[in-house]
């Protein structure tokens, strides 16, 4: 509320304009694509954490993050059907680890032809998903 009231004021001041400020909320899908790229972005950042402890430190700490991944996966199981939830592990497990993928993949769907599609971002993973709803 006191954001609108300061961008009235500079308005107002400069533009000396009639005008009515109106605020939108975020729609569900906004919020739901929203909150899975920040997700996905996390749990990426946890891995690479992760193979960095490995590699540099010697700590293994895989045997700790993997009851938070079982978490995280069964949040998936009740948000997404199988075939989204497929994809979601492929892109997490097997893709983004392989530093020599080109980002796209081969998208089999019932009765369509064949298409490769750009799955490098955690936005183009959700895009891909919501296909498969």
């Amino acid at each position: 509320m006191q954001n609108k009231r300061a961008i009235r004021k500079t308005l107002k001041n400069s533009l000396n304009l009639r005008f009515t400020l109106k605020t939108l909320q975020p729609t569900k899908e906004q919020i739901d694509k929203g909150l899975f790229i920040e997700s996905i972005e996390t749990m990426i950042a946890i891995q690479d954490r992760t193979e960095f402890m490995l590699t540099e430190l010697g700590i293994d700490s895989i045997a700790y993050e993997d009851k938070y991944y079982k978490v995280i996966e069964n949040l998936f199981r009740l948000c997404f059907n199988k075939e989204q939830l497929s994809l979601i592990q492929l892109y997490l497990y097997e893709l983004v680890p392989d530093k020599q993928w080109n980002g796209q993949i081969e998208l089999e769907r019932k009765g369509k032809p064949v298409e490769i599609v750009d799955f490098k971002t955690p936005k183009q993973v959700w895009d891909v998903i919501n296909l498969f709803s």
